[in-house]
């Protein structure tokens, strides 16, 4: 799973490189729990942001359906990237 989880980073980071100053992404997966850990940064404020994002996954037992999990996870990040970038343009405007 570390290697999707990286694959999705990278392609969220190569979208998002204008605004992106810093991006992590921390998947802790214990049986039942998906969670992730991030944080990032914008360039225009140098303030670090951090959220957590956990959902039980006790029925997904198969790769396929933590995969599936996984990628509404980063549906879930990208919205957060994308809020703060859209505050961020509305209060330098």
């Amino acid at each position: 799973m570390k290697g999707y989880v990286d694959t999705l980073s990278e392609g969220l980071i190569d979208r998002y490189k204008l605004y992106l100053e810093t991006f992590m992404v921390d998947l802790w997966s214990s049986p039942g729990v998906i969670e992730f850990r991030v944080g990032f940064s914008l360039r225009k404020e140098h303030k670090l942001r951090g959220f957590t994002l956990k959902v039980g996954a006790a029925e997904a037992v198969t790769a396929r359906e933590r995969r599936a999990i996984i990628d509404a996870l980063f549906l879930e990040i990208e919205d957060h990237l994308d809020e703060a970038i859209a505050m961020n343009l509305v209060e330098l405007n």
